[in-house]
């Protein structure tokens, strides 16, 4: 089985960013919070069905994660496909908690949780849609008549699902996580023939993982936000106070005497996330708050970032986002508050 590892998104990689960088109390805001909460949710619910993929026993699989593909004049996104030999199953996955109540006559999702009530669109018919780009998106990339099943897969297992109607249908159509293997088992007995190799089901696989396009917001420039309002200089990656100073080959904290060789880089991709992709060699000295007018050129080239132009002009380009750093700390005393209060 060969299965892509899933990134981060962009939205989720940008807040991250701003926890870190913005300064006071400046971070400290619903729109800022409530994104982050909701991003952050997401790609844990999807992480936890990647770990029951992952027990799957098969080596006929291709699992790929987080596709984002252009279907002229549309883009459309699948949180996870399964491709087989006999057919390709789109995951849509719901991180939802509390009561999940499905009504398939109006077609209108509910969830009731803490009291609250809240309605989504159908996700039967969100993952039926995407399983409509698909065909179109294999037809024009010379693949047809190809099976494709969808599955909606509800990630907490502590969630209440309820089919209101008792729709016999909707039984196989939204799941939990723990269901899933025997759900892909049944459908996989459901196709008497295969309807393509393994060599197709890989070059599928393929074209699919080189067509993906994440999606990037434009979240900063939402909130208004300047270069005064973010810190400058290297964060200790141990305690969180900044200036970091620099030394041979090293930063060393002041405050906590921690040293690390490559604090800088976080600093760096935190540029590209909240400012621009790309960035000078003066611009990397200024936001490192170091003298030395040549190490900024020897850290960005150490990063290895592709560039453009020529000494004065040269700049270094942000890389693809499944190339940030997947393990992005956030400040313990900020994530601590955002678990403990909400912001008025």
């Amino acid at each position: 089985m060969f299965e892509n590892y899933r990134k981060k998104s962009y939205d989720l990689l940008i807040y991250e960013a701003l926890l870190r960088r913005l300064k006071g109390n400046f971070w400290f805001n619903d729109k800022i919070i409530t994104g982050y909460k909701k991003e952050k949710a997401g790609y844990d619910g999807e992480r936890a069905v990647d770990y029951t993929i992952s027990t799957f026993r098969s080596n006929d699989f291709v699992i790929l994660k987080g596709l984002r593909l252009n279907n002229p004049p549309f883009y459309f996104q699948i949180d996870t496909l399964i491709l087989t030999k006999k057919f390709i199953c789109i995951l849509e996955i719901k991180n939802y908690k509390g009561i999940f109540s499905y009504d398939s006559k109006q077609h209108q999702l509910t969830q009731k949780v803490n009291g609250k009530t809240k309605s989504y669109k159908d996700p039967i018919l969100q993952a039926e849609a995407q399983k409509n780009h698909l065909k179109t998106w294999l037809v024009h990339h010379g693949f047809f008549n190809l099976p494709i099943e969808t599955l909606v897969v509800v990630a907490y297992p502590s969630t209440i699902i309820e089919n209101m109607h008792q729709d016999a249908s909707v039984y196989n159509k939204i799941i939990h996580t723990a269901s899933l293997q025997l759900q892909i088992e049944r459908l996989n007995n459901l196709y008497l023939k295969d309807s393509m190799n393994i060599s197709s089901v890989h070059e599928i696989g393929r074209q699919l993982q080189q067509s993906d396009e994440p999606l990037r917001t434009n979240i900063v420039q939402q909130f208004g936000f300047n270069e005064h309002h973010f810190k400058e200089g290297v964060l200790c990656t141990n305690c969180n106070k900044s200036p970091m100073k620099r030394l041979y080959k090293k930063w060393l904290c002041p405050e906590c005497q921690n040293t690390d060789a490559k604090a800088h880089e976080q600093v760096i991709f935190d540029y590209f996330l909240i400012h621009g992709d790309t960035i000078t060699n003066s611009q990397c000295q200024q936001i490192l708050k170091i003298k030395s007018s040549r190490t900024p050129h020897t850290l960005l080239t150490g990063m290895d970032l592709r560039k453009s132009g020529n000494n004065r002009t040269r700049n270094y380009h942000a890389p693809a986002s499944q190339c940030y750093p997947q393990k992005s700390y956030i400040p313990a005393n900020r994530l601590m508050r955002i678990q403990q209060e909400s912001p008025n």
